[in-house]
């Protein structure tokens, strides 16, 4: 537990940013990398199914040490993927919906410009057979 708390202080793991409406490929990219590793994954999906969770509830919850945790949350917090508050003695941690909803955003827009490129250079091919 202590290790969490002293990995917040340490990284100042609070996300600032005011909502955002899209985002840039190198926060994707962030973000990707982040969502990518499977203990990640898990712990950000439990943040994201609970209200907020202590710091040390995260560490019980997972079967990594508490430093593995703690970098874990190091990672998601600095794709800004989840936000921390301190209360007394705890740390707890919240999922934040509006950067996995501009990231999902911003997925999207990637798969319709690739679906485009792939109509436009479709259309441009001769007929099957014509070669």
């Amino acid at each position: 537990m202590a290790h969490c708390e002293q990995r917040r202080n340490a990284a100042n793991l609070r996300f600032e940013g005011a909502a955002m409406d899209s985002i840039g490929e190198l926060d994707a990219q962030q973000i990707a990398r982040a969502l990518g590793d499977p203990t990640r994954f898990a712990i950000y999906k439990h943040l994201a199914e609970a209200k907020e969770i202590r710091c040390g509830d995260i560490c019980l919850d997972t079967p990594v040490r508490a430093p593995t945790v703690s970098h874990h949350l190091k990672v998601l917090s600095e794709a800004g993927l989840i936000e921390s508050r301190r209360e007394g003695q705890g740390v707890y941690y919240r999922a934040v919906p509006e950067r996995l909803r501009v990231y999902l955003k911003y997925l999207r827009k990637v798969g319709q410009a690739e679906q485009s490129a792939q109509r436009s250079s479709s259309a441009r091919l001769p007929p099957h057979g014509w070669l």
